[in-house]
This record gives structure tokens, sequence and C-alpha cells, in this order.
């Protein structure tokens, strides 16, 4: 309750409606409303106070799913991993929470906890593509290529066609150097996508940079520049962009920007200098 207090203090400083006689339903649909506006805090707050109202209503299990989303997006992964793991139980999407509560732990750097919640969806949903991908990222995270390439070759054989499939593909052509071909991969996945996920470009862009096409890479990170101003590998690559420009003052703030935001040091200073 201690983790949840902050949301309830800040209840009394934006809710200006009465707070008494909402019903269940009224609160779920409040949140919502607050979910539109991008009132993330009180959309959270509404769903406490829906399940407080009736705490053995069978529809909060997934309240509890929909807050830890929230909570998490608003920073408060400590919450949301509550949330997550109260929502697993009795949901009748328990797929979903595991994803959600699976991709937390990652967030929070609790990879052997991530790599349970993973194992259990292969083991309860073994057409899960998506599981296959991620649990093989963190075999790559374990330096553990072998079984890694195993879930990719799983996820392969579910479905060839899937997007974690292709992805997977494309980050062992990277590991192999084999820059072109995951740029293919990439291309192809941007032109098949109705909403484009900015990693998509910016991995994309990477391909361009260790292929020398600067004006591409340059051409794709202007395209996400306004998703990625707290990724600190955005300015990695755009630094070496810039590099490859010939605009050494550009490319150093570019790289001491990525030290702040937290990459390797290790890595920036040799970025440094060559841009000395």
């Amino acid at each position: 309750m201690k983790l949840l207090l902050p949301l309830f203090i800040f209840l009394f400083s934006v809710i200006v409606v009465p707070l008494a006689g909402q019903s269940y339903e009224e609160w779920v649909d409040k949140s919502a409303g607050y979910i539109d506006k991008d009132m993330l805090d009180s959309a959270a707050v509404a769903l406490q106070k829906a399940m407080a109202l009736e705490p053995a209503n069978e529809n909060n299990p997934v309240l509890l799913l929909n807050l830890g989303i929230l909570q998490r997006q608003l920073g408060h992964y400590d919450d949301a991993y509550i949330s997550f793991t109260a929502s697993v139980a009795n949901n009748p999407l328990p797929d979903v929470t595991l994803h959600n509560r699976a991709s937390l732990l990652c967030d929070m750097e609790r990879f052997d906890e991530a790599m349970e919640d993973y194992n259990a969806l292969i083991r309860n949903y073994p057409e899960d593509v998506e599981a296959y991908y991620r649990r093989g990222l963190l075999f790559l995270e374990k330096n553990d290529r072998p079984k890694a390439e195993a879930d990719f070759k799983a996820s392969d054989a579910i479905d060839p066609d899937n997007m974690y499939t292709k992805l997977s593909k494309a980050l062992l052509y990277k590991l192999d150097d084999n820059w072109e071909a995951a740029e293919k991969v990439y291309t192809g996945l941007i032109q098949s996508s109705s909403t484009v996920d900015p990693g998509f470009y910016m991995n994309r862009a990477e391909c361009y940079v260790n292929t020398d096409q600067i004006f591409r890479a340059s051409a794709d990170l202007r395209v996400v520049e306004g998703s990625q101003k707290e990724n600190p590998y955005f300015y990695i690559l755009r630094g070496r962009v810039r590099l490859g420009q010939f605009d050494k003052v550009a490319a150093r703030a570019d790289f001491q920007k990525a030290k702040e935001l937290g990459y390797d040091s290790g890595i920036v200073n040799d970025w440094l200098k060559k841009a000395e």
C-alpha cells in the first residue's frame, strides 16, 4: 500500500468532481476518459477506486492489468510489478499479463525472473512466437547464442512471416555483420507496416551507418528524432552520421549527449576520440 500512496495523494490535487457516489462502472469510465486526455495518474487512481468499491468483482484482474500498464508508463515500476502479479491468477488474458510482466522485469533488469515468465509462456502457449523472440534476446544477454538461435528457429518454424520471426533473422544478420541483409528485413517491415515502430527506422539507420550510406541513415534518424530524445543510442547513431559528414563539432555534442543519457562511457569515449 505504501507504494500506491503517492497516487492517492495526487488524486486530491487534480480531481475536482465529487468523489462520493461513483459506481464501479463510472470509475472505469472515468479512467478511460482520463486516458483519452493523457491524464495517466488520474486514470490509474480511477481504476484503484473502482476495485476498492468492489474487491471481488470478476473484472478486477483485467483492471489490474490495465493499472499495471499505466503504472509502467508513469515509471512506477514497483507498483506495476505488484499489479501485474496480482492480475495473473484469474485473468482471462494470462498470456498478455505475463508478456507485460516479463517486459517490465527486463526494464527493471530482473532478467532471471523475466526468463521464468517467458518459460511459462512457451510452456503454456507453445505457438507464441513473440515469447520465443523475447526469450532469445535474453539468451543473447547471457551470451548464449546457441539457445537464442534455437528459439529463433522455433519461431521461424511456427510462423516465418511473423514480425518477430523477421526481427529474429535481422538480429542474427547484424550479429554476423551482414548489414545489407539486415537492412532488407527492416525495409520490408517498414514498407509492410501501417503504423511503423520507430525501432525499425533506428535499426535500419544502424544498417545504413555500417554500410556507409550516410544520407539514408540521416533520413531515417530525422523520421524518428521526435520520439527518441531520451534514447542514448539515437545520439550515438546520429553522432556517427555527423562524423561521416565531417561535422566533428556536432558529432561530439551527440556523443556527449549519449553519455549524459547513460550510454557506456567506454564506447562513447572511443567515439569522442574519433571526433577530435
